[in-house]
């Protein structure tokens, strides 16, 4: 399989402006039955590029035992999540471009690196946290814009292990009178160099279904501990 099909399923970052752009969130048919059982939905989302044609994605869904508000603050603390995901090695903030204020979008640039079975990739990412909505999106920053940002004294890594783009999106809704929440999770990862199928594989497991079980998990052991 090419980068098509690692372009689907990539995850940990994807986007861009392709949620924007189709103006409001996703029309998506649910199965309340394996919402309310915690098992994780994925459909394959097809968008419009302009110039491009059409474009395919995996989108997972996943119901998590929290409130909006504790899932969303363990959505936007990047920096902590190389501490409870598999295959991430770390995200780094490297530079807050606009604070993430309540009510209010943020935006930072953000260094990542996820290590596989005989391959790892490291890059940096431009995140946009859009506070109102609970939505964030990301892209990779491409080659231009890490020597642009070098040259104003901001220390940015350009991307490796044959990454040629990474990005995403990923949102949340109230469920249940606000008491649990609906997590969309959407990334998209091309790499401009085929990839064994084992590592594909690997890749595909990792960057969806681990990655929002990860969340999940998170989100629920810290509305656990949280006082009443």
């Amino acid at each position: 399989m090419k980068t098509k099909m690692l372009g689907l399923m990539l995850c940990m970052f994807l986007g861009w402006n392709v949620h924007a752009a189709e103006g409001d969130k996703l029309n998506l048919t649910l199965d309340k039955n394996l919402l309310e059982a915690g098992k994780l939905q994925s459909f394959v989302h097809e968008y419009k590029v302009e110039g491009q044609g059409k474009k395919k994605r995996v989108v997972g869904v996943l119901l998590i035992n929290a409130s909006p508000d504790t899932v969303w603050q363990v959505l936007v603390n990047w920096d902590s999540m190389g501490e409870f995901i598999s295959s991430l090695d770390y995200y780094r903030t490297i530079q807050v471009l606009t604070p993430l204020g309540k009510g209010l979008a943020g935006r930072s640039l953000i260094e990542g690196k996820l290590s596989f079975s005989l391959f790892s990739v490291q890059y940096t990412l431009d995140v946009i946290f859009d506070e109102p909505d609970k939505l964030q999106q990301w892209r990779m920053l491409t080659d231009d814009e890490v020597v642009n940002y070098n040259k104003k004294g901001i220390a940015v890594k350009r991307s490796s292990g044959g990454l040629k783009n990474i990005e995403g999106f990923e949102y949340i809704e109230p469920y249940d009178n606000g008491a649990k929440t609906i997590y969309y999770y959407a990334p998209v990862v091309e790499t401009s160099v085929p990839l064994p199928g084992f590592v594909e594989r690997s890749i595909s497991k990792s960057t969806l279904g681990d990655y929002m079980e990860a969340i999940k998990a998170r989100a629920e052991e810290f509305a656990k501990d949280a006082p009443e």
